[in-house]
């Protein structure tokens, strides 16, 4: 630990939350043995809530804890729930005292984590379905005209429904502070729109437990917290993980922190878009304030649904920002076909340059002239900001919103000039393209002084949550409005067609500008197509889901389908929707079944070419795979430890044979009817592929076939001589790798140690890790390794000399990069294998075994 004085609440990143061994004394907790539903550990007052006197409940059976019709019950409940790690079920029982609970039931490592939360005494007999409820919310939140309108309908629909004083959106910003961009309150409450708070306000690993919960709720912050005992699981030997348990005690910190503002209860609601957490929806009460799970269980699903909303209509702005773009482009293109004087066509006649990007001045150096229009700073200036920028331009585009910080000298005119965006022609001479916005002199006003994270406590020096919530206002100099992503890219789209006139050279550029055009009409139809389409879906799945689904928790499990086609996009989107990996595909979807470690789960087998399937079939495949996997783990070959999953594809012909089996598993029975499950893989995938799936129901193990034609795969003329290689390289995960000498090169620290650790699992002799180029050349002095997993940009340096030292003596290596491989890599280097960025330690494995199989 920092002594007093270094400290700051960077250090609340390193408190064990997932593990505080104590839960919130509003219920109670017990752990069971997963096969003898004997209680290994307990939290909580068995004699209240339970009458229980007699000997310790840690030791007893859950059958006599609890009445047999409940037991009974929780293990059919047991039986029905999927294994998915963040699965969840419940239900309403009577306690032995006479009181009604909510009794919630998930699997962890530590055993069956039985909750029990008793319901308010007020709380009526028949509680209503809340599915028609979250309905009403979500056409509240649908109907808002934009994004910012959306978060405030969603806080107001979240207050109106769960009675809260206080119901927030708080947004992550890119430096990972965030804003309260929409509030709905009590009248007699000050307001916290547009405050900002520090980073540090809410810890790395709380981000990754609002990722992996979407819910928590603290009814009364002033609680005693009540211990887990013993401390240490039978079962794992550690204390047990409580990230998926709704009683878990909360960071002491994070109580004082509500504590001074004034909060005694709360709760929060993820808010997740591409995997990552975009915010949260923030709900406060002065008072302790309860609710049932049924209740938080609607609200969950409605964080869900809002998110996927929130994307689509940043989605739909973006699309009209193209679309404005895109007319005043083909304006541009008028003028430069007509114009001898490029430079001032594009200047004095509209639109122009300044209809194009929004911005308060454009200078252009063009065939040796210079031309300017709003305002810029002097020309000079402009010539030597042009010769410090054009080095850091990437794909001809360098933009900044901090033009100070980043060049000193443009202090003096950042009144004009605190953010440029350049688009560079060509580089001798030098012809660009400079847009300039001024400095924005902003007051931000934080809730608390941001620079004072830390004070003396009473008992001493120990790190304690800020105590002041007055307005800090802190003014932010020498910056402008951000550029977005949609006028980098008009920039870059504008910069292919001004090449075709600038460097006359036709036919090279005549294929740039045929593709980009072509990809920036794809984009358009594609975007607006792809945004009514994920809505359409999105409701027709909804609709399914819920139709088959007898309780909200039911309906809440139903809509995992929504998180295998949020897979997809992710995957999708890695690539600019051009395709999706269809081994990564089957990876993604069964990631949650391969269990915890590095090592893969030896009963699951996938087998086939590396090959990527167009964005339709990646979506279709998706889901019908969801379906599949889902089905083995509740009734397949998943559901037992001795089952055996083996998916495999092939080329046939024309056609690309894809083959699901299970073997070990239970006796399969033909369904009595077919389900919607059912649907979506037999006529779903078949309608979408335009291809054949068929179902057989083989008592030995379910076989799902799957023909589609060949035209579903990107490139698939080119992909044809490689399958026979691709299969081979498929069929040899088996290579051993104990023993065998890696060189890891690799700058991040986080990246560098989730490979030590794979690599050290496998037995493997790790050299390394490597954060510089000297360090790597050091290491290569001693005998060559047998491969080698460099990162392409180690702190502004490139690892290619390292790559060269290694090609010459004949070792075998791949590129680690989160940019596109043909952007970064060097025309000697282009088919190098190529991890891309994030990927996991297994990922890592795979490959290293590819490239150091024989032949």
């Amino acid at each position: 630990m920092p002594a007093f004085g270094e400290a700051d609440l960077t250090n609340c990143d390193r408190e064990p939350i997932h593990i505080p061994g104590s839960i919130q004394p509003h219920g109670m907790l017990l752990i069971l043995h997963p096969d003898s539903l004997v209680v290994l550990q307990a939290a909580g007052d068995p004699a209240a809530l339970l009458g229980w006197t007699g000997a310790p409940v840690v030791g007893s059976r859950l059958h006599d804890l609890l009445p047999a019709e409940v037991v009974g019950a929780l293990g059919r409940l047991l039986d029905s729930l999927p294994g998915l790690p963040r699965s969840r079920a419940s239900l309403e029982a009577v306690l032995p005292g006479g009181q009604r609970a909510d009794l919630i039931l998930h699997r962890a490592a530590a055993g069956l984590m039985l909750e029990i939360e008793p319901l308010p005494g007020d709380l009526p007999s028949v509680r209503p379905s809340p599915l028609p409820l979250v309905q009403a919310m979500l056409a509240r939140v649908a109907a808002a005209p934009s994004l910012r309108e959306a978060c405030q309908a969603a806080t107001e629909e979240v207050r109106r429904v769960t009675g809260f004083d206080r119901v927030m959106v708080y947004r992550f910003l890119p430096d990972g502070s965030g804003a309260v961009i929409a509030e709905a309150r009590a009248e007699d409450l000050g307001s916290f729109l547009d405050l900002h708070y520090p980073a540090s306000d809410v810890p790395q690993q709380a981000r990754q437990l609002y990722l992996d919960n979407w819910v928590r709720l603290i009814p009364d912050a002033a609680y005693v917290p009540r211990p887990i005992e013993p401390a240490l699981s039978p079962l794992t030997g550690e204390p047990p993980d409580l990230s998926f348990c709704g009683l878990r005690s909360v960071s002491p910190l994070h109580l004082e922190y509500l504590a001074n503002m004034g909060v005694r209860a709360s709760m929060s609601l993820s808010l997740v878009r591409n995997g990552r957490l975009w915010g949260l929806i923030a709900c406060h009460h002065r008072t302790p304030w309860q609710l049932p799970f049924v209740q938080r269980a609607a609200c969950e699903v409605f964080a869900q649904m809002v998110s996927l909303q929130f994307e689509a209509q940043e989605q739909s702005e973006d699309f009209a920002e193209r679309e404005r773009q895109q007319r005043v482009h083909e304006g541009l293109l008028r003028v430069m076909a007509q114009e001898g004087d490029l430079a001032q066509g594009l200047i004095r006649h509209r639109p122009n340059l300044l209809d194009f990007v929004r911005s308060d001045g454009v200078a252009l150096l063009i065939e040796g002239s210079y031309a300017a229009i709003g305002r810029t700073p002097e020309e000079a200036e402009v010539r030597a900001l042009a010769g410090v920028l054009a080095g850091l331009a990437e794909d001809g585009v360098a933009a900044t919103d901090s033009l100070p910080a980043l060049f000193p000298p443009a202090a003096a005119h950042a009144a004009v000039a605190s953010g440029v965006l350049m688009l560079v022609v060509s580089r001798d001479p030098r012809d660009c393209i400079l847009w300039f916005r001024p400095e924005v002199p902003q007051t931000v006003t934080w809730a608390g002084n941001p620079n004072k994270p830390v004070e003396l406590a009473p008992d001493g020096p120990r790190l304690t949550p800020r105590r002041s919530f007055e307005a800090w206002r802190e003014t932010v100099r020498g910056r402008s409005h951000p550029w977005r992503a949609v006028e980098l890219e008009a920039a870059r789209t504008f910069r292919v067609s001004l090449l075709e006139v600038v460097l006359r050279r036709l036919d090279e550029v005549a294929r740039e500008r045929a593709k980009a055009r072509e990809r920036q009409d794809f984009l358009m139809a594609e975007l607006d197509h792809r945004v009514k389409n994920t809505l359409a879906n999105i409701q027709a799945l909804v609709r399914h889901s819920s139709g088959g689904a007898a309780t909200v928790d039911g309906f809440v499990q139903e809509l995992g389908r929504l998180q295998a086609m949020a897979q997809a996009h992710s995957l999708l989107a890695r690539s600019r929707w051009e395709g999706a990996g269809l081994h990564a595909l089957v990876e993604e979807e069964l990631r949650a079944f391969r269990g915890a470690g590095a090592a893969p789960d030896a009963r699951i087998a996938v087998e086939g070419p590396d090959l990527r399937l167009k964005p339709k079939a990646a979506l279709a495949l998706s889901l019908a795979l969801h379906e599949l996997a889902t089905n083995a783990a509740k009734y397949g070959a998943l559901s037992v430890p001795d089952g055996q999953l083996r998916i495999a594809w092939r080329p046939d012909g024309e056609r690309i044979r894809l083959d699901w089996t299970e073997t070990g598993g239970p006796r399969v029975v033909p369904p009595a009817r077919r389900g919607f499950g059912s649907t979506v893989i037999e006529r779903g995938l078949a309608y979408e592929v335009g291809g054949v799936v068929a179902l057989e129901f083989d008592p030995a193990g379910l076989r799902c076939r799957v023909d589609m034609p060949l035209r579903q795969v990107v490139d698939a003329g080119a992909l044809l001589p490689a399958f026979a290689r691709s299969v081979r390289a498929a069929a040899t995960p088996g290579v051993r790798l104990r023993g065998r000498r890696v060189l890891v090169v690799e700058d991040s620290a986080l990246v560098a140690m989730e490979l030590e650790s794979a690599l050290a699992a496998e037995g493997v002799e790790l050299l390394g890790p490597a954060a510089t180029l000297a360090e790597a050349r050091a290491l290569l002095r001693a005998d060559p390794p047998d491969a080698a997993l460099l990162d392409v940009e180690l702190d502004g340096e490139q690892v290619f000399p390292i790559a060269d030292l290694l090609a010459e003596q004949g070792v075998p290596l791949a590129f680690a990069t989160g940019y596109e491989a043909g952007a970064v890599l060097p025309a000697r280097f282009v088919g190098a294998r190529v991890l891309v960025k994030p990927f996991r330690g297994e990922e890592a494995l795979t490959l290293l075994r590819r490239m150091l199989a024989p032949g």
